[in-house]
């Protein structure tokens, strides 16, 4: 079964500082021919009217990273950086773009680069701590994020990126190590400050949501909750608090997470493969079990798992031809799954 959890999530942070243009705050048609707005419209009427403006293409840059189009946002602050490489708050987010793009080399040239000019600017030390959790240096790491930390002691993203150090550091250290209890300690309390300072902190309640979940302990449904307030249409918060009351075979509540996410994006495999994972081991209802398993395979059609369990559920129903055809399936798609190979053989 295929789980779906929180990892190092680069954030984009605007930091500012530095010298800047002053912006054009002239009113300018954005509007397209039904009379919405139009935000490349927007800025490319700004660029039109102010070709070697940098921050059109900071502001655009933005745009396009809220859009999720990092590639082009890249460009963009390329272009900002030619016209103008004293603005501090660029090589902040082109620097952001690097790391997310895992360009380390890139990035850390322009944290340093920002530090060298302005020491207290909090958002390249934090760049640079994530830049080095990136590259499992924790010791360096730590380092960056506890000087952002002196610069402002409220910032929320550095403890959230130390909880995921010492989260990292938990899962690598073997169970009769003394200190993996205490890196579980570290990493929780740090994303517990996270969201002490910013309450509205998404990610370190998913972490400590998955974190008390693998302990087995029912605050991960306060957690997971609690990022459902935040966002009522997270995918990944509705799947965690499903698979939270799957473990637990609470039957109803874990179905209704999983319709809650059909209803929300009804082309992620997993939910309808959980869903016909619990008709088939659970409720026993195999009819209702491979309508759900065969919906997963139409959205993925290499998941060999839904196959697997198809042919399990068909053989429960007595069919072993259809059995055997997608026990076969699942093999020819993964030759090293034992599991099918070992139904297969069974009923041959």
């Amino acid at each position: 079964m295929r789980i779906v959890t929180s990892i190092l999530i680069l954030t984009l942070i605007v930091a500012c500082g530095g010298e800047e243009p002053k912006e054009d705050k002239s009113p300018i048609d954005i509007t397209d021919e039904n009379g919405v707005v139009d935000s490349l419209k927007f800025y490319q009427t700004k660029l039109n009217a102010d070709p070697n403006n940098p921050l059109v293409l900071f502001e655009r840059a933005q745009y396009y990273i809220r859009k999720g189009n990092v590639e082009l946002a890249q460009l963009d602050l390329e272009q900002a950086l030619e016209k103008d490489s004293s603005i501090l708050k660029v090589h902040k987010l082109y620097a952001d773009v690097n790391l997310a793009q895992l360009d380390l080399e890139k990035s850390k040239y322009h944290y340093d680069y920002i530090i060298a000019r302005d020491s207290t600017n909090a958002g390249a030390y934090v760049g640079l701590g994530k830049l080095y959790a990136a590259l499992n240096n924790s010791q360096e790491a730590i380092y960056y994020l506890s000087e952002a930390l002196k610069i402002n002691p409220y910032l929320p993203e550095p403890y959230f990126t130390k909880g995921l150090i010492y989260r990292s550091d938990y899962y690598v250290r073997e169970d009769e190590d003394p200190r993996k209890e205490e890196s579980w300690n570290r990493a929780v309390s740090s994303f517990q400050t996270a969201v002490e300072q910013d309450p509205n902190y998404y990610s370190a309640y998913i972490a400590m949501g998955v974190m008390y979940d693998e302990k087995g302990d029912s605050l991960a449904l306060e957690y997971y909750n609690s990022a459902i307030d935040i966002a009522p249409n997270s995918l990944e918060a509705w799947y965690n608090k499903g698979m939270y009351y799957q473990n637990r075979e609470e039957v109803d509540d874990a179905l209704n997470c999983y319709y809650t996410i059909n209803d929300i994006d009804e082309t992620w495999p997993d939910p309808y493969y959980n869903i016909g994972y619990i008709h088939l081991l659970m409720t026993r209802e195999y009819d209702s079990s491979i309508f759900y398993f065969e919906r997963a395979t139409q959205l993925d059609p290499m998941y060999y798992q839904a196959y697997n369990n198809m042919g399990f559920a068909y053989e429960k129903k007595g069919d072993l031809n259809n059995a055997r055809k997608f026990y076969q399936k699942a093999v020819e798609i993964n030759p090293n799954f034992q599991l099918a190979k070992d139904n297969l053989n069974a009923i041959d």
